[in-house]
């Protein structure tokens, strides 16, 4: 795996290239839309990554697929420093690492919350409120399905983990008994 603190580097230089340019309109659409792409193309994603292919041919087929649909130059600037350094592989993790670099400067706080079944959007706005109110910053809501907590939720924020489901209320409550089972 690539260091994280690498792809830290690339996303906050493009961050701030453009911020000080006043052009961070369409990065993170960009580089989802180059996540996807490397995502559902196999074909593509090993001609890009593989070492015999040259730089100048993995360029111009960047320029064909890539380039020609994204929106802000600073992302087709990076994507030919990348290739240049041979670290087209930091495409991977690139588009999540921005995200969480961009939004820590802009205060936003990434939480993932999963939940058995998909929350409503009153419900998503109620648990966006109290979570800001908890962190006193703004956060950025991602939902996951995970069926195997049973009801209630795990929140995520940052480092640190709530877990109020289901799954872990019978397992504390399994522990409970035990101990005065043999007490």
């Amino acid at each position: 795996m690539i260091q994280q603190s690498l792809i830290e580097g690339y996303s906050l230089a493009l961050y701030e290239v453009a911020v000080k340019h006043d052009d961070t309109g369409d990065i993170e659409k960009d580089l989802d839309g180059i996540k996807q792409l490397l995502s559902t193309n196999k074909e593509f994603r090993s001609i890009l990554y593989h070492p015999a292919i040259t730089k100048a041919e993995k360029k111009d087929i960047v320029d064909k697929t890539i380039a020609s649909q994204c929106s802000s130059k600073w992302v087709k600037n990076l994507l030919s420093v990348l290739i240049d350094k041979r670290r087209e592989r930091v495409l991977d993790y690139l588009p999540d690492v921005y995200k969480g670099v961009a939004g820590k400067i802009r205060g936003i706080v990434p939480v993932i919350v999963q939940t058995a079944i998909p929350l409503t959007e009153d419900r998503l706005t109620k648990l966006k409120k109290n979570l800001e109110k908890l962190t006193k910053k703004k956060v950025n809501i991602e939902t996951e399905i995970n069926k195997d907590i049973i009801g209630g939720m795990i929140i995520r924020i940052e480092n640190k983990i709530i877990d109020g489901s289901i799954t872990n209320h019978l397992k504390n409550l399994k522990k409970s008994l035990l101990k005065t089972a043999f007490a």
